[in-house]
């Protein structure tokens, strides 16, 4: 068995079974009291205690119970000391000389009284509920491909042919168990039992358990297999199973304590005899291998090899007192010394207590100053926070006045749009008005030159008629009396035609004064024609513009914020990854929100304007973190809001469900943008009405409808634009609501459906743009026909003027003739045609001088009416020149105080960052500051807990110096000693600590040496007890067994010698008492004389199971039968025990036939099967 270490003695329980019931203490015979064989397990199952546990006990017991801590530091180390068993050795301490052994016939009497009185009866063996073996399973092992035997629970016979697997059974058993291959005789290694030609074998041994003193029956049940595999290559392993066959554990240790536990002693020789071991100790064995077999059997062997490693510990332990001794002078030296030092220093005690008084003091008026400098701090840190606020508020201040700025800015910018366009629009109007006054005034100045030469002509006229009419009158007067009717008739026709002269010239007046009408009816259809003109620019723009917005609407869809500014994604992300938030921002409100009728688009759009751009955030502070990153990314027209998440109850707040609202027509995927566009635009109440008369009906008819503030209509005329409709009380207002020319739309929609209505809307723009085409044609075939009727005018005048022409050629000719009848007098008729030609030029210069007159009157005023138009106009475009000029100055104005305001945020932000550091600074210095006065506080605790009171008047540095002036004289005295008090203190702490742990270590050693000696002794007591009464009942049992067959003889055990030896007289009738030697014996006595000596032996054995290999291979059939009766009559009166005896010869007689033996027969070795009978 494996040796134990001297510290596992101290430390643990040994992990043996005790091998046998030792005697009481005392020494009296007291196995009359108890069950026949001591070593046996109680009838009740319970298991034996280990002896490792009965020595653990007994030196608990024995041990003497220490003092007090106190009284072993005060009463030093004691005096008596433990006699040393250097000088004596182990084997005279333990043999005692062998004076137990000297009343051998008292002993072998009383155990020979004990063996009369055990039952006469047979079949007293009852079967064990636990700890038998079950089934052998080998597989590949020896010679046996597999080979399997199912033993029963007391007496087994294996019978088998030389080979069949009978000693096999007992190898597998030792093996299987964890005993050593050499122990078997059988082979020197594991390998040597793997079967010719196979790489690995397989070992199986099932073990009953059940019963009160079952192993871990919760975990194992009713049986314990153990398997071990090993293989070719040396490699060897376990496996613990239950009755389940589910494995428990695959260590070596488990099996180890399943052995222990059960007590089985596998490599016991005697508990498991092989063939080897049964035919040398039955046989061939000497005096002393028999007396080794006996003490190994029997355990005293490894008893005694556990108590001489107690007693080798037990001196080791001695030999360390004398060393421990010298320790302990050297310690009480240096703590007298120490002791001495320490009244010295307590008698200066009063100067340190002065020291440390004033040291603790100056701690604590550090920590006042430390306390003073931190209210400081926390005042400044108080003062920087105020001023944060200070800035916040200012920042604020100036947000709101740069928000109010951008609002003015962009009224002023609409206010200077409005007045350059009335300014250019007057500007045209007033050019075009200029150019009517010049045209006027050149038309005036050609009047004027026409008249001047009308008039000047008229006048030489009237100069010459009265000129020729004098040269007529004398001309007639001598003519008179030449005087006939064919020159009348003559001169009446001539008359004639200066009449209907006179009747043309008439009608061409007339129509020269249908020329002012005929041209102003040109110029109303030139205009007609250029209105609609700018219509149809205007329409095909409209038409432009949606195909544009398609345009943008489908790539639109590629990104969400396509419609906002450029850096509202960088934003988004931006707001993803900030964690300063405390609930995320929502934005922008038209990024959440869906457009249910995409008709409404452009108008509601407009009326929601920059709302669209919002993002809505919980908190202030979420409103500061966002506008400041707004900024820093330079987004302007987003504006940010506060709101809650709840939504806003509208019950009994929304007009009847037959209107259209704005928050009927939009859907939302965010409570927040919900309740801002209810807030900000009153979308709820705001009514949708397509057409402008309907809107009007509803509500300028009578008060609104309830719980509608205003209402959104179509423009009639400019698509794409609205109308705001409002009734207050009364007050109706029409606003226009114009749409966001060349955006993208914010909200989204249903692209598919939003482009439908677009591409209605391009084909309904269209139409009209085809009916204005038509109008056009219209227009411009008017404003043909009046170029046409012009022309027609001009060709009357024309034929007129070709007939006045032919009617002065008829007047001509007229006075022609004329003068042929009044050749007479041709210069008279001369005269007379140039009265006429000067009368008639008179006439018609006199006639054009009067029309002249009039055209230059009538246009002379329409000339001032041009020139009054013009300066009118004039002064209006001045007035609207000078409303721009006054609007462009308001907007620098403006976008100066922007600018100003703009500075004035960015400082702002500036002083909030900057009283922000500085906040931050200050509160660092602050938290390093508490941390110093926490770090003084802790350091003045260490010297005193209780905060003291510094005197008034007294500082840090008075203090100071008072305690550097008392530690220069503590310094001094120190100087005298050659150490501090505190390294007084501590070393004499330190030598008394020593000098007391050293003294209980050397009382411990000898209290500890103390009760190792007597547990020592009582073991060996105890031992020589088990010693004395082991031998005697073996003795005794070998004459009861020898008698079974008439046979005397007796058990020799020469302790000292280390020799058993037997005497043995078969002839009954010989009287020599001693009885002969082994030697002259004949074979068959001679094994039935070992039969009987191990049945003896096995009677002082614990281990439920006993093995036998061929024990009658030298009996003849007369000593096997009565070999084979006692083993199985000494098996029956056993008690819980299993027997497995092995024999190649077959069991005669009876007994085979009983219900407690149980015969296997294992057949041929070549059909390696089992039969059993």
């Amino acid at each position: 068995m494996p040796g134990r270490t001297i510290n596992r003695i101290h430390e643990g329980r040994s992990r043996k079974r005790s091998r046998g019931r030792l005697p009481d203490d005392d020494g009296s015979d007291s196995t009359s009291d108890r069950p026949r064989n001591g070593m046996d397990r109680s009838q009740n199952g319970v298991k034996r205690a280990r002896v490792s546990d009965i020595e653990a006990h007994d030196l608990r017991q024995r041990t003497p119970s220490s003092s007090s801590a106190d009284d072993e530091e005060t009463s030093g180390p004691e005096d008596d000391r433990v006699g040393s068993p250097a000088n004596i050795t182990y084997e005279n301490m333990r043999d005692k000389n062998f004076e137990h052994l000297t009343h051998e016939e008292e002993d072998d009497l009383r155990a020979t009284q004990l063996l009369r009185f055990r039952p006469n009866r047979l079949g007293d063996n009852q079967i064990s509920d636990n700890g038998i073996i079950e089934r052998i399973t080998c597989v590949n092992f020896m010679c046996h491909e597999r080979l399997t035997c199912d033993l029963g629970p007391l007496l087994n016979f294996i019978v088998g042919e030389n080979g069949s697997g009978k000693s096999a059974i007992l190898t597998a058993i030792t093996i299987c168990l964890g005993g050593k291959a050499s122990s078997t005789n059988r082979g020197g290694s594991l390998k040597s039992f793997i079967k010719e030609g196979r790489d690995r074998a397989v070992l199986a041994v099932q073990i009953k358990n059940q019963g009160q003193g079952a192993y871990r029956p919760d975990v194992y049940g009713d049986a314990i297999v153990v398997e071990r595999h090993f293989t070719k290559a040396g490699q060897s392993g376990f496996k613990v199973k239950s009755a389940t066959n589910r494995i428990i554990s695959t260590k070596k240790a488990e099996v180890d304590e399943i052995v222990e536990y059960f007590c089985l002693q596998v490599d016991n020789p005697l508990n498991v005899l092989s063939q080897d071991n049964a035919r040398q100790f039955l046989n061939s064995s000497s005096a002393a291998q028999k007396y080794k077999f006996f003490i190994e059997g029997v355990q005293l062997q490894q008893l005694d090899n556990d108590y001489r490693l107690i007693a080798e510990s037990l001196e080791q332990n001695e030999s360390k007192v004398p060393e421990q001794e010298e320790r302990v002078k050297l310690a009480k030296r240096e703590c007298e010394e120490a002791q001495r030092l320490k009244e010295i220093y307590e008698s200066n005690e009063q100067l340190r207590l002065q020291h440390r008084n004033l040291g603790n003091q100056l701690a604590w008026s550090q920590v006042d100053e430390q306390e003073h400098e931190l209210e400081l701090r926390e005042k400044y840190v108080t003062e920087t926070a105020t001023r944060i606020a200070e800035a916040h508020a200012s920042v604020q201040e100036k947000e709101e006045t740069l928000a109010s700025g951008e609002d003015a800015i962009g009224r002023c910018e609409r206010n200077i749009q409005d007045a350059k366009d009335a300014e250019s629009d007057h500007r045209l109007k007033t050019e075009e008005a200029g150019e009517v006054a010049q045209e006027k005034g050149r038309e005036l100045q050609a009047l004027h030159v026409d008249e001047r030469d009308a008039h000047s002509a008229a006048r030489a006229e009237k100069v010459n008629v009265k000129e020729l009419e004098q040269k007529i009158a004398e001309e007639q007067q001598r003519l008179e009396e030449a005087t006939g009717d064919a020159p009348i008739r003559k001169r009446e026709e001539l008359e004639a035609a200066k009449t209907r002269l006179g009747q043309m010239e008439e009608q061409s007046a007339k129509l020269r004064g249908q020329d002012p009408d005929q041209q102003a009816k040109i110029k109303q259809a030139k205009d007609n024609l250029a209105r609609i003109m700018d219509a149809k620019q205007k329409k095909a723009e409209e038409i432009r513009q949606a195909k544009a917005a398609i345009a943008r609407l489908e790539e639109s869809r590629s990104s969400v914020y396509a419609a906002y500014e450029p850096k509202v994604p960088t934003l988004i992300k931006n707001i993803a990854g900030e964690k300063r938030f405390q609930s995320q921002p929502v934005g922008p409100i038209g990024a959440h929100v869906h457009l249910l009728k995409p008709e409404w688009s452009s108008i509601l759009e407009g009326f929601l304007g920059k709302n669209l751009n919002a993002f809505v955030v919980g908190s202030v502070h979420d409103q500061k973190i966002l506008a400041n990153m707004m900024r820093q990314l330079g987004i302007r027209n987003c504006p940010v809001m506060i709101g809650g998440q709840l939504p806003l109850d509208l019950r009994g707040k929304e007009p009847d469900e037959q209107f259209d609202t704005i928050l009927r027509v939009l859907k939302f995927d965010n409570d927040m943008v919900r309740n801002q566009l209810i807030i900000n635009s009153a979308v709820e109440q705001v009514i949708l009405v397509p057409k402008r008369a309907d809107a009007q009906e509803i509500m300028f008819r009578g008060p609104p409808p309830s719980n509608v503030k205003a209402c959104l209509c179509n423009h009639d005329s400019k698509r794409g634009h609205g109308l705001r409709l409002t009734n207050n009380r009364g007050n109706i207002s029409t606003q226009p609501v114009d749409p966001r020319l060349n955006a993208a739309p914010r909200m989204k929609a249903d692209s598919m459906s939003q482009v439908a209505f677009l591409r209605d809307s391009i084909r309904q723009l269209e139409n009209e743009f085809a009916e204005i085409e038509s109008d056009r044609q219209i227009r411009y075939q008017q404003h043909q026909a009046c170029i046409r009727d012009w022309d027609k005018h001009k060709k009357e005048q024309d034929v007129l003027k070709r007939h006045m022409n032919k009617c002065e050629v008829e007047i001509s000719h007229k006075a022609a003739e004329l003068d042929q009848f009044d050749g007479v007098d041709g210069r008279l008729r001369g005269l007379q045609e140039q009265l006429e030609e000067a009368k008639r030029k008179a006439e018609h210069f006199a006639h054009q001088y009067a029309e002249i007159r009039v055209k230059k009157e009538l246009k002379k005023e329409d000339l001032d009416q041009a020139k009054d138009d013009f300066r009118q106009l004039g002064l209006e475009l001045k007035d609207l020149e000078a409303r721009t000029a006054k609007a462009e100055t308001k907007l620098k104005q403006v976008q100066g105080g922007y600018q100003i305001t703009l500075t004035e945020l960015n400082e702002a932000f500036a002083m909030v960052q900057q009283a922000k550091a500085t906040h931050d600074r200050a509160q660092e210095k602050r938290d390093r500051q508490a941390a110093r006065v926490q770090d003084y506080t802790h350091e003045a605790e260490k010297c005193h807990s209780v905060r003291l009171r510094i005197p008034e008047g007294e500082t840090s540095e008075s203090l100071h110096k008072r305690h550097l002036a008392l530690e220069k004289r503590i310094n001094e005295q120190r100087k005298k000693h050659g150490m501090s008090e505190q390294q007084i203190l501590e070393r004499y702490k330190d030598s008394w600590q020593t000098y007391h742990r050293k003294a209980r270590d050397l009382k411990s050693i000898r209290r500890v040496n103390q009760s190792f000696k007597q547990a020592l002794n009582e073991r060996l007591v105890k031992w020589r007890l088990f010693q004395r009464n082991i031998g005697a009942h073996s003795r005794a049992n070998f004459r009861l067994l020898l008698s079974e067959r008439g046979f005397r003889g007796r058990l020799v055990i020469d302790h000292g010698l280390r020799t058993l030896d037997i005497q043995v007289e078969p002839d009954r009738t010989e009287k020599i008492a001693g009885g002969r030697s082994t030697k002259t014996l004949s074979g068959g006595e001679k094994s039935f004389s070992s039969i009987c000596l191990l049945l003896s032996i096995w009677e002082a054995m614990g281990s439920p199971l006993r093995c036998l290999d061929e024990f009658d291979v030298f009996m003849d059939n007369v000593n096997r039968a009565i070999s084979t009766n006692m083993l199985i009559d000494t098996a029956r009166r056993s008690v819980n025990r299993q027997y497995i005896f092995i024999t190649p010869n077959a069991i005669e007689g009876g007994k085979q036939y009983d219900k407690d033996v149980k015969i296997i027969r294992l057949s041929d070795p070549r059909q390696r099967t089992l039969t059993l009978t």
